[in-house]
């Protein structure tokens, strides 16, 4: 797999925009993390380094293509066993 690029930019409390470069072009998601303290306990927080590390973290399990257009952490934490945990080391 080629290496990505992602840019994130705030949009709105609790929403960035991720943009994902490849070399087949550029996806974009709508990252919602508004509920990040609560879903992770406080371990994570609203912010841009994790709205990169949660994009890092997905595009370890599917191509960026294949990510639905606006995602939810708490989906995120629903839907992947450990995945607060594993953001969390992404986010360093």
């Amino acid at each position: 797999m080629a290496e990505e690029t992602i840019d994130v930019e705030l949009q709105d409390t609790g929403e960035y925009l991720a943009s994902i470069h490849t070399d087949t072009g550029t996806d974009e998601i709508d990252l919602m993390l508004s509920d990040a303290e609560e879903v992770s306990d406080g371990v994570l927080g609203n912010d841009e380094a994790t709205a990169r590390a949660t994009v890092e973290f997905l595009l370890r399990h599917q191509h960026s293509g294949d990510l639905p257009e606006r995602i939810d952490l708490v989906d995120i934490s629903a839907a992947y066993d450990g995945a607060i945990e594993s953001i969390r080391q992404l986010r360093g």
